[in-house]
């Protein structure tokens, strides 16, 4: 009965998920960013000097001229951490990788160009988050979409009704999704990357990680400012530095990555007996769909950490949010899709491997053609490829010790010297996901097992085959791979310190949209509650199975862009004054500032 419940669950979700990632909701992410680069005339790249000075020197001087003295707030730097803490997870490692493998190397220039446009966008909600937030000694700055839906939509705007509830709306999906993109599922990747390259037990990693969390989060917003300042920097160069290795180990690869991107970009090939211009649909759809999820610009979640700053410029703050989309987006994630296009393998052809099986997991790259004159395989190109045989949703395929005579297709391959049959692919059964670009297979035998569970065993003693299981490589197990050629056995270690950084500094981001949120919605007290609960599920994510997690978090984080971007939308003139306004100030104008809606 539980299992029928969760397959239900799912399978609702997916429904909800296909039309909340579908191509209506890219449209929307995009298109507001493109209206916003027209009416603003492309700002965040005619304006790329302020900036600049503004950013960096707030990096340096970690002070600005315009900042207040209030409690319970952060500094410039301190909130673009936080909002570069919860950014800046798993997604740029796995999530870049996965687009790449599913999507081709022409996601990652979508990928860009959503960065781009997103960076409008960006610009646009903290403005909005710094303008309408709210204030108290107590708890120190109260903004984020749920305040402008409200105060602005609601109150300036005159839609009391409709403004009240998309803010709550707003708040109650950033609220349940504290729990999964922001909690569970990245906790979930540390316990597993310590798990396997450490060896440490996925609950001791919990317990440390509730009790580290626990410290940090109970201190408030402050303390979570002061961890994040220290730990993003750190583990943003730490990356970087990985990347630039293997870079530089590559880097007679690099021409060859540009020109797959561009390529892959526009190119019009499709899929047999499909449409057209396949590659470029993926392509799109995968690079727009990374880049949302990798900056968050538009699902105004980060908004919420910014809206916390000490500035009381709304426009210098929102310097901040365009380089926030920049970092996280166009240097985070190339570095990771720079490390998965120009990185090779030496391993077997995959016909070669099925003509000898073994129950030891083998990496095998897809054709021997595409080897170089090293001997070696990209690990991705241009070239998308479908799985030659058939597989079930744990990517196994039954074999058959006599061939099944019911007409279809099936593949001879040999075992411990048996000869087993594996039902072929029907092309004309194919969808989009039946195709992937990446050149490199894990591979191996599954053995037959007896009602002890031990292995069946042949005559000559050999293990009995009962399937295959073949998978293409993606996420942080490719990037893994790609580190693996040039570090050896540190690849793996280091991944998991990269990932161990990324997903924690997650966690406390999101601690904090889930704890103002939740303020938004039933007040100070819930808070405390809310904490606790964030806490319990911080050790329940580092110990399940979280497939489904990740798939109704998913969900969530794009149910959050609606009200979001409706208000962003509605209130686009507000924030053309505030932009107007500030540099009208700037040039000499003695006029009123337009920092706050009170």
């Amino acid at each position: 009965m539980f299992n029928e419940l969760v397959s239900n669950i799912a399978n609702v979700n997916g429904k909800i998920n296909g039309i909340v990632w579908g191509v209506p909701m890219l449209v929307l992410i995009i298109g507001v960013g493109i209206y916003y680069a027209i009416r603003t005339k492309f700002f965040q790249l005619t304006h790329t000097k302020d900036v600049y000075v503004n950013t960096i020197k707030g990096i340096i001087n970690r002070k600005s001229d315009s900042a207040d003295k209030k409690n319970n707030t952060l500094s410039q730097f301190q909130a673009l951490s936080t909002a570069l803490a919860s950014t800046i997870g798993t997604g740029n490692i796995a999530g870049v990788a996965t687009a790449i493998v599913v999507g081709g190397p022409g996601s990652i220039f979508w990928m860009w160009i959503c960065a781009i446009f997103g960076m409008g966008t960006h610009f646009a909600e903290v403005i909005l988050g710094i303008y309408y937030r709210d204030y108290d000694k107590k708890n120190g700055y109260s903004g984020g979409p749920m305040y402008y839906l409200d105060h602005g939509v609601g109150d300036e705007l005159g839609f009391k009704k409709v403004g009240k509830v998309l803010a709550v709306l707003f708040a109650l999906f950033t609220f349940l999704a504290s729990f999964g993109i922001g909690n569970m599922t990245q906790v979930n990747s540390i316990a597993e990357a310590l798990r396997t390259n450490f060896g440490i037990s996925t609950l001791v990693v919990g317990i440390v990680l509730a009790v580290l969390a626990g410290l940090i989060i109970f201190g408030g917003i402050v303390r979570i400012g002061k961890v994040a300042e220290n730990i993003v920097p750190f583990m943003a160069i730490f990356y970087i530095i990985v990347g630039i290795i293997i870079v530089i180990m590559n880097i007679r690869n690099v021409p060859l990555v540009f020109k797959a991107i561009f390529a892959g970009a526009f190119s019009m090939k499709a899929i047999a007996g499909g449409t057209l211009g396949y590659v470029i649909k993926r392509a799109i759809t995968l690079g727009f769909k990374r880049g949302a999820f990798s900056n968050e610009a538009g699902l105004g979640s980060s908004v919420i950490a910014h809206s916390a700053s000490n500035e009381t410029e709304p426009v210098k703050q929102g310097f901040w949010g365009i380089f926030e989309v920049f970092f996280d987006t166009i240097v985070v994630c190339t570095f990771t899709s720079l490390i998965v296009l120009s990185s090779t393998l030496s391993a077997p052809s995959l016909d070669t491997t099925l003509q000898n099986l073994t129950t030891e997991e083998t990496i095998v790259c897809i054709d021997d053609s595409l080897k170089n004159e090293d001997g070696e395989v990209l690990l991705v190109d241009n070239e998308f490829y479908q799985m030659p045989i058939r597989i079930d949703s744990s990517n196994n395929a039954k074999a058959y010790s006599v061939r099944p005579d019911d007409g279809k297709e099936y593949m001879t391959i040999s075992s411990y010297d048996n000869t087993y049959y594996v039902e072929k692919l029907d092309e004309s059964e194919t969808n989009d996901n039946s195709y992937f670009f990446g050149n490199v297979l894990r591979v191996k035998a599954n053995p037959s097992l007896d009602a002890n569970k031990e292995i069946e065993k042949d005559a000559n003693g050999s293990p009995i085959i009962d399937s295959i299981h073949i998978e293409n490589i993606n996420g942080v197990s490719l990037v893994t791979l790609a580190v693996s050629n040039k570090l050896s056995h540190v690849a793996g270690k280091l991944l998991a310190i990269a990932v161990t950084l990324f997903a924690f500094s997650t966690v406390l981001g999101w601690s904090y949209y889930g704890t103002k949120t939740i303020e938004y919605l039933f007040g100070k007290t819930s808070t405390y509650v809310y904490k606790g609960l964030f806490i319990i599920f911080i050790v329940i994510g580092a110990t399940m199975n979280l497939n489904l997690a990740w798939d109704i978090a998913d969900t969530l984080n794009g149910l959050m862009a609606i009200p979001n971007l409706i208000g962003v939308l509605l209130l686009s003139e507000t924030v053309l004054k505030i932009i107007k306004n500030y540099y009208d100030r700037k040039s000499g104008k003695d006029i009123t500032p337009m920092v706050s809606y009170k």
